[in-house]
């Protein structure tokens, strides 16, 4: 199981001017946004001393890695003797109240422990890395969907042209054993949809692929929502959402389909 944001933190405000690049107008990463994982000497005793907080907790023994991923902030996977849990280094200096949500959305995927994480992750945005050079283009283009003239076109019906993104499909990910898949993801700092290539393929109807742009595309017009369900959404932004006229049928097919679109 993971605790997976719809987005990467990011802030509603554009950023200084100072801080993107005179050519074409794409931020630059700051000293801050670039950092990497901690050095392990100073990691070693403050991951121990979460990995004991978080064994305390739960009753178990945790064995704890550190990340930096950019996504994924918290994962975990129960073994007979143990619970083996994921990280992002952000944590290591988490307050107690934070520390016990965590160990509440590993032992009982609470809700509002999940709201909690993901308001912390949100103040401790600067931690989270950058993983992609700025500039670097996304490929819009796949083999049988092209996101480009479906960005327009959404934007033009639903947004009156306004939302300012770049969209593409999303690197294959790796083959492993999965229990959830994020069909796309919105990029606040770098104002970025990626979708999750499962979609580009022959059999996903057209007004699916619709749905899953349109809903980041809300993402970038909502840049503080980073839930990924509907019960983390606002009813602003579900509302907005029923604006879409296939709304359920979309979800009914990505719903009857989820375990292909995983294997994919």
């Amino acid at each position: 199981m993971q605790l997976s944001l719809f987005s990467v933190p990011g802030s509603s405000h554009p950023e200084p001017e100072s801080t993107r690049s005179p050519r074409d107008g794409t931020p630059t990463p700051s000293a801050s946004e670039q950092r990497a994982l901690p050095a392990r000497a100073e990691t070693l005793p403050r991951a121990a001393e979460l990995a004991h907080q978080l064994s305390s907790l739960l009753k178990l023994p945790v064995h704890l890695t550190l990340t930096d991923n950019r996504a994924t902030l918290v994962s975990f996977r129960r073994h007979p003797e143990e619970l083996r849990l994921r990280v992002h280094h952000l944590f290591l200096d988490a307050p107690d109240a934070v520390v016990r949500a965590i160990a509440t959305f590993v032992g009982q995927g609470d809700a509002r422990a999940r709201a909690m994480l993901e308001e912390y992750t949100r103040a401790q945005r600067t931690q989270v890395r950058r993983t992609r050079r700025p500039g670097a283009p996304l490929k819009a283009r796949g083999q049988c969907f092209d996101l480009q003239p479906t960005f327009e076109r959404l934007n033009v019906t639903h947004f009156q042209g306004q939302l300012q993104a770049d969209i593409g499909w999303a690197r294959r990910p790796g083959r492993k054993s999965r229990k959830t898949i994020r069909l796309a993801t919105y990029d606040a700092r770098l104002r970025e949809i990626r979708v999750h290539p499962a979609l580009d393929q022959p059999h996903v109807p057209a007004f699916v692929v619709d749905s899953v742009v349109f809903h980041a595309m809300l993402h970038a017009l909502f840049p503080d929502e980073t839930g990924n369900c509907p019960s983390s959404h606002s009813a602003e932004f579900l509302e907005r959402e029923r604006a879409f006229p296939l709304l359920d049928a979309a979800l009914r097919w990505q719903h009857e389909n989820l375990r292909s679109l995983m294997r994919a």
